[in-house]
């Protein structure tokens, strides 16, 4: 039974470390996207509402590459924080190529949606990342064994 409990926990875990990526990579788009506009006065504060709505977006769009590299990274025990932030721009990556389509050649949108995703990839790492695998057995070292 406590090895159940441990299971849920860390899978709890998980949920908890995607929801603070996806949370943190809207409000750092939310941040570019308003340093980039004229509106800082007046309908600056409209836009940090704006958070939940873009990380409704971004946890939709990134939710199957992230799971793949999360059950990859807990199965390896991968702890590396540049695993999960290169994981991140991966996953960044596929949405632009996959659900966005761009048409043009804007480079500073994929400069943004690449850096958004570095962003959440280390969010994921700091919140449950440092800690993935922890709950797999130990592999025996000695080959007798």
């Amino acid at each position: 039974m406590s090895q159940f409990v441990l299971y849920l926990v860390r899978f709890a875990l998980i949920v908890f470390g995607f929801v603070c990526a996806i949370f943190a990579a809207s409000l750092f788009l939310n941040l570019l996207l308003l340093g980039s506009s004229e509106m800082v006065g007046s309908d600056g504060p409209f836009l940090y509402m704006t958070i939940p709505v873009f990380a409704l977006a971004i946890g939709n769009s990134v939710f199957i590459p992230s799971c793949i590299l999360i059950v990859f990274a807990e199965l390896t025990a991968w702890r590396d924080w540049l695993f999960y932030t290169l994981g991140g721009a991966a996953s960044a990556v596929v949405v632009i190529v996959w659900k966005w389509r761009p048409q043009t050649e804007d480079i500073d949108t994929f400069a943004a949606i690449l850096a958004t995703g570095v962003v959440g990839g280390f969010v994921y790492w700091l919140v449950s990342g440092r800690s993935a695998g922890l709950i797999m057995p130990p592999r025996p070292t000695d080959p007798r064994v």
